[in-house]
């Protein structure tokens, strides 16, 4: 029995035999396949630095950037009025013109004459933004139609507004004892001044409109104070040109527009260097008008002739670049 058990314990294997070769197995190809994603990580590593000052860099700014937006708030309440102001987006020479239109203008539209405000409730931003373009012989290239909340919204990631109180209203008391006198209006205070019906004529509430967006632009472009109902720290147009996409989605979602993605990926460089970079861009005014015999307000011709001028639209040298005379003119 003894020598039975001997021999067949002989013909086994010895312990550790097979384990042993395993093992060397399996540390060559951890060797060999390490040294393979090592080197593929050091040229996907090495590639990615190469490649990074080409994806910070970004794409030169140029006339394809310049845009025009018409905005329309359109408030909640009935009883007041719409707002509605152009906005000329120009990058190239860190400027934005905010333009207020009035609701009585008369614009043409499918060949009839009607308010601005007739066009609006009766046919649309669509209808609206192409009367008004015909009318003021500039091109708008999309439209943003907001409600009260859209608007406050909207408002509330730039920051409150701090302006003179030109109209008296609900949460409105324009101070008598100095006109000049300027206040931090919320959200709220602020669509109320821009929507009031207790301005003398539609002329002057417009010319508020077109004024008090650009100086709400001016306080958050250039590293101007953040907003009072914002959590976030720095320069305000830093803090927007670093959350720009944030912005965006919030923005998109707030209100109804033909602004694609698309758009704001072609010129989000634009918006990002007019935030962190210009000074104070945004100049605004109301269209000047002239009236019918009817009393029906008219854009004057030497406002429609002015604009071309500010907006760089006239006297083009061959180059595609402004006349030195057109450029002064514009300043």
């Amino acid at each position: 029995m003894t020598t039975t058990y001997n021999r067949r314990r002989r013909r086994g294997p010895k312990a550790g035999s097979t384990a042993i070769p395993f093992m060397i197995t399996i540390l060559i190809s951890l060797i060999v396949f390490g040294g393979v994603a090592f080197y593929f990580y050091n040229k996907l590593t090495s590639k990615s630095k190469e490649l990074q000052p080409m994806q910070s860099a970004q794409t030169s700014i140029s006339e394809d950037d310049v845009n025009s937006l018409l905005f329309v708030l359109d408030p909640d309440d009935d009883e007041r009025k719409n707002a509605v102001m152009m906005m000329r987006f120009d990058p190239v020479r860190k400027k934005i013109f905010c333009v207020g239109v009035p609701l009585d203008l008369q614009v043409v539209y499918d060949g009839k004459s009607m308010t601005v405000d007739t066009c609006y409730v009766n046919h649309g931003m669509e209808a609206m933004k192409t009367a008004i373009s015909e009318l003021l012989d500039q091109p708008i290239d999309r439209y943003v139609k907001m409600d009260s909340n859209g608007f406050q919204r909207t408002v509330e990631l730039i920051g409150n507004v701090t302006y003179r109180i030109p109209v008296r209203d609900t949460g409105l008391n324009p101070s008598r004892d100095n006109e000049d006198m300027e206040v931090t209006l919320d959200n709220e205070q602020f669509e109320t001044m821009l929507t009031s019906s207790n301005y003398l004529d539609e002329v002057e509430r417009c010319s508020v409109i077109g004024n008090s967006v650009a100086q709400l632009l001016n306080q958050c472009i250039g590293g101007g104070e953040v907003g009072t109902n914002t959590r976030e720290t720095g320069g305000g147009g830093t803090r927007v040109a670093q959350s720009l996409d944030k912005y965006f989605s919030i923005f998109v979602n707030a209100v109804t527009t033909d602004i694609t993605a698309t758009d704001f990926s072609n010129h989000r460089h634009a918006i990002s260097y007019m935030f962190q970079y210009s000074s104070a861009p945004a100049t605004g005014w109301g269209v000047i008008c002239n009236y019918n015999a009817d009393g029906t307000p008219v854009p004057a011709p030497a406002f429609l002739e002015n604009l071309k001028i500010t907006f760089f639209q006239h006297a083009l040298n061959g180059s595609g670049q402004e006349s030195e005379e057109s450029s002064e003119t514009a300043e």
